[in-house]
């Protein structure tokens, strides 16, 4: 493959700009969430030019340029969660969502495709694994469109931000066991899935008293502090990812959930940057979904397209109702607020990076069927992301769930 010139790069970041800026600006006139626009976009992209896809353009530099973009969208996330409280048995319910429901749908998952897409049980655990993560790329979008009630949106929204980072690094540990085929394999997962949250709790940590300092330093100026944060961010981002894969999404997660309490504490207030950050994290996104789906392989996506459809709609159908039924249930959740968390749950652009990734190292190492993987990714993202965006609005209406004030967030 000849390197890329100056204008292939320019030509490749123009196309995909493009497509992402008018997806997003065609969709509220076709009153669909943008994201079923971009999934195929970036396919037909990536199908009609090849050249042009990212990874072609920056090789190596462009998974590093995706857990960045991802960072900062996770922690505009946080800064969101930051100004949602939860009350009462709402807290219990994420709780379970994450740590009872996260493994549920792992498994059976897991089981759906060794059975269904005939994956090995190795690769049909770690696309499992991959498909726990939803994540603020595909919630808040939709979310916003739908408009539920405060108490679901509030719910749903610290289910997908939180479940992000923790079933990205959970996704890494499982490519670790499946790269590995010692007896110490699973030992060394699990001291590596200890690793990240102490790095990502570490960092963060640290990542949020530079944020404090920053604040202090720049004194008000609104330009100065946004930079501040901005650098804070991805440096702590960019650091944890170097001495634990995978931590960064949760160190900008944390950064993003602490930074409205220190600010307060400090007699500051983020709101004036707000739409700076919401901004980056929605064009973030649209550029993140074009540029990843443009890498599906169009020949495998016909040959796993029939199986792959199926374990989308089995997800949909049978897995996330009883994982919601599951969580919500012996709670004061209405049946009808119970029965739109049971109706929501997209898989996003964690999910996709991720399979793009392990995919292709496993690929590299001659892994049988590892090829699969991206493809099979794609088109659950691609169903559930169509399936969730174009029936979150008349299940709210259904339901009576919706809310009649419009959406705070952008």
């Amino acid at each position: 493959m000849t390197t890329p010139t100056p204008q292939d790069i320019m030509l490749a970041a123009a196309a995909v700009l493009a497509l992402a800026t008018f997806c997003q600006v065609v969709a509220p006139y076709l009153r669909i969430p943008s994201l079923i626009l971009l999934l195929p976009a970036g396919f037909l992209l990536g199908l009609v030019a090849p050249q042009m896809s990212m990874d072609a353009i920056l090789g190596p530099a462009f998974p590093v340029a995706v857990d960045l973009m991802v960072a900062l969208i996770l922690f505009q996330g946080g800064l969101e969660l930051g100004n949602i409280r939860l009350h009462g048995q709402d807290r219990s319910v994420v709780r379970r969502l994450i740590w009872i429901g996260a493994p549920i749908t792992w498994l059976a998952g897991s089981v759906v495709a060794h059975y269904l897409l005939g994956l090995s049980w190795s690769l049909a655990l770690l696309l499992g694994a991959i498909l726990i993560v939803s994540g603020p790329t595909v919630v808040t979008p939709i979310l916003d469109f739908a408009r539920p009630q405060r108490r679901i949106r509030g719910i749903l929204l610290w289910e997908g931000t939180m479940l992000d980072p923790i079933g990205g690094i959970f996704a890494v540990v499982v490519f670790q066991v499946v790269q590995v085929s010692d007896s110490n394999g699973p030992v060394d997962a699990l001291l590596a899935l200890l690793q990240s949250f102490a790095v990502a709790i570490v960092v963060g940590a640290i990542g949020v008293a530079l944020c404090a300092l920053g604040a202090k330093l720049t004194q008000g100026n609104l330009i100065l502090g946004t930079s501040a944060l901005l650098g804070t961010v991805l440096v702590s981002a960019a650091f944890a990812n170097y001495l634990a894969d995978g931590s960064g999404l949760l160190t900008a997660l944390l950064i993003g959930i602490a930074a409205h309490p220190v600010s307060k504490r400090m007699h500051a207030s983020l709101d004036p940057i707000l739409p700076f950050f919401n901004t980056i994290a929605s064009f973030g996104i649209g550029v993140l979904f074009v540029s990843i789906a443009a890498l599906v392989p169009s020949p495998l996506v016909a040959s796993i397209a029939l199986p792959a459809i199926g374990m989308a709609l089995i997800l949909i159908l049978l897995v996330r109702p009883f994982v919601a039924t599951i969580c919500t249930g012996w709670t004061d959740l209405t049946v009808k607020e119970r029965g739109f968390i049971a109706w929501m749950d997209p898989r996003g652009i964690v999910a996709a990076a991720t399979a793009s990734s392990v995919g292709a190292s496993l690929v590299a190492a001659k892994v049988p069927g590892a090829e699969e993987l991206l493809p099979a990714a794609f088109i659950i993202i691609a169903v559930t992301v169509t399936v969730y965006g174009l029936t979150a609005v008349p299940v709210a209406k259904a339901l009576g769930v919706r809310d009649t004030e419009p959406a705070t967030s952008p």
